[in-house]
């Protein structure tokens, strides 16, 4: 059957050739690794929940009944279904259930409500969705109405958890369905995840990667994140984020155990790490730096860690150091990474301390990485300019958006990240930033990550966001928001002789202040900077 997601798989045919030839693309599935371990290691941890373990043998028969239930109700090959899931063990059950009867799962950030979610569902025309119920302030049973009647695509929401609403369907109905068989299964050509970039709702980049690109990279991934069958993995970014789901696949890759954390409080993340004596933590800076201020890196509980690799959003030196500091028996590295592309950028295991503190790595293998000024040409070492990469984990095209392809993908496959970075003679790559949040006063770029940093660093500040608003002579100013810590204020002059004392440029100061209350996040816990000056009057 044809899949409709295909439209967006369009690596060329010489391309995908020198790909098999390689042996980068196999015919490996997460499904399939997990059929493989229930009978090579069936009592292996799988996934480690607060009150139970699920070996493999029980996760490969809980995804195979999963399937088989999806197939009793009408589900094909080639359906889309919504995943709006925790990092709970029940999450793997689904992921792969579906991917073994050859739908494909599409990811869908926790915090996302009816307004976010339809224009995804609609996007990737999904016949199913699956979601928690019981949540407090989540009134899944008006949610489910609403989408229900606004996409016609949707036939079926399926309810996990307490009280699922009328209309909706019980996940264990289908959790305890008869195994039966599957008589027409993916291939490893065929879509395995659909995903969006953060942020996106109007004009979606819908992301579409193959099993053969999923399986390459969480492959590659688990080469130097987890090393050996029996780690533990402890990953705090969510599994419907790419960095998550990257790291969750490369643990079943390696046959490994994931401790799960429903939902992420600091303390919530150092108990699990104890409790499941987790070997590799996964985070993002947020993760780091808020543990730090709950005074939770101590050696009770980082003691067990061998690897630490911190990223998701952009990653201070210091955070790095931190974890590295806190962790007795371990080390720790600087990580990137994103949807378009999975991870062409690595620090191997053996990277010595300074290089994996400030730098994400090298290209990785077969990959190819390079910096480009804004005229498309390679920069010399040193430079600062747009990163491009080039490989086997990456797309070809984002599904029904051809404007946002024409822009990103080159005709001969280089991919521009959007994100700006340094690369020094012996290929490290040195990440500064994003270039869409570059502020362009008067023709002067100026880069804000070094005034959130330090903004982030101020004893009185929990969170900060550098804005560009309208100016009618330079173009645009810089306006600086701030997420105080309780009972703390600033003025926008103390501001400003903070940052002379940190050695930042009067060029680069904040020429207004604003306060909010939070800021709104991505499900890797980087600020949706769009969504803030909407909320703002920023535009």
């Amino acid at each position: 059957m044809a899949h409709h997601l295909s439209d967006a798989l369009t690596t060329p045919a010489a391309t995908a050739r020198a790909y098999r030839e390689a042996g980068w693309w196999t015919d490996a599935t997460a499904h399939g690794w997990v059929a493989e371990l229930a009978r090579s290691a069936p009592d292996s941890p799988a996934a480690i929940g607060p009150v139970s373990t699920m070996t493999y043998g029980e996760l490969d028969e809980a995804a195979r009944r999963f399937a088989s239930g999806l197939l009793a109700q009408g589900f094909r090959r080639g359906d889309v279904i919504g995943v709006q899931l925790p990092n709970m063990p029940d999450f793997l059950t689904v992921f792969l259930g579906i991917q073994a009867m050859g739908a494909v799962p599409c990811m869908l950030p926790m915090p996302y409500r009816r307004r976010e979610l339809e224009p995804l569902l609609a996007h990737g025309e999904a016949k199913g969705l699956i979601c928690l119920s019981g949540l407090d302030n989540y009134d899944l049973a008006t949610v489910t109405a609403e989408l229900e009647s606004a996409l016609p695509a949707l036939e079926t929401v399926i309810a996990l958890g307490d009280a699922p609403p009328p209309g909706s369907l019980p996940f264990a109905e289908l959790a305890a369905t008869d195994i039966g068989p599957i008589a027409d299964p993916p291939t490893a050509d065929d879509p395995a995840v659909l995903a969006f970039t953060s942020g996106t709702s109007a004009a979606p980049k819908a992301i579409v990667h193959a099993h053969r690109t999923l399986s390459a990279a969480c492959k590659a991934l688990g080469a130097n994140i987890v090393t050996e069958a029996d780690d533990v993995v402890m990953c705090a970014p969510a599994y419907s984020h790419a960095f998550g789901l990257l790291v969750l696949v490369a643990t079943i890759a390696a046959g490994a155990a994931s401790a799960t954390m429903g939902f992420y409080s600091p303390d919530a993340l150092a108990e699990t790490i104890r409790r499941t004596r987790a070997t590799v933590f996964c985070g993002g800076p947020v993760h780091v730096f808020l543990g730090r201020k709950a005074e939770l890196w101590t050696p009770e509980f980082t003691g067990s860690l061998k690897r630490s690799f911190i990223g998701g959003a952009p990653t201070p030196e210091e955070a790095v150091r931190l974890m590295d500091e806190a962790s007795p028996n371990g080390k720790a590295y600087q990580i990137w990474g994103m949807s378009e592309v999975l991870v062409p950028v690595m620090n191997t295991v053996d990277a010595p301390a300074p290089l994996r503190f400030s730098t994400v790595g090298t290209a990785w293998k077969d990959h190819e990485a390079r910096v480009v000024g804004d005229d498309g040409c390679a920069l010399a070492p040193g430079e600062e300019g747009h990163l491009e990469t080039r490989g086997p984990f990456q797309i070809a095209s984002y599904f029904g958006n051809a404007k946002a392809t024409a822009e990103t993908f080159h005709a001969d496959g280089w991919f521009r990240t959007g994100d700006l970075a340094r690369m020094d003679g012996k290929g490290h790559i040195f990440m500064s930033g994003r270039a869409k949040d570059l502020i362009i006063r008067g023709g002067v770029k100026i880069n804000p990550v070094d005034v959130e940093l330090a903004m982030d660093a101020h004893p009185a500040v929990a969170q900060s966001a550098i804005l560009p608003y309208p100016d009618p002579v330079l173009g645009e100013r810089a306006c600086l928001v701030l997420v105080m810590a309780p009972g703390e204020t600033l003025t926008l002059d103390e501001v400003r002789a903070y940052l002379d004392g940190q050695g930042i440029a009067k060029l680069r100061w904040p020429e207004r202040l604003e306060f909010a209350a939070s800021m709104p996040m991505t499900a890797s816990r980087k600020i949706i900077k769009g969504k803030l000056i909407e909320q703002l009057g920023l535009a």
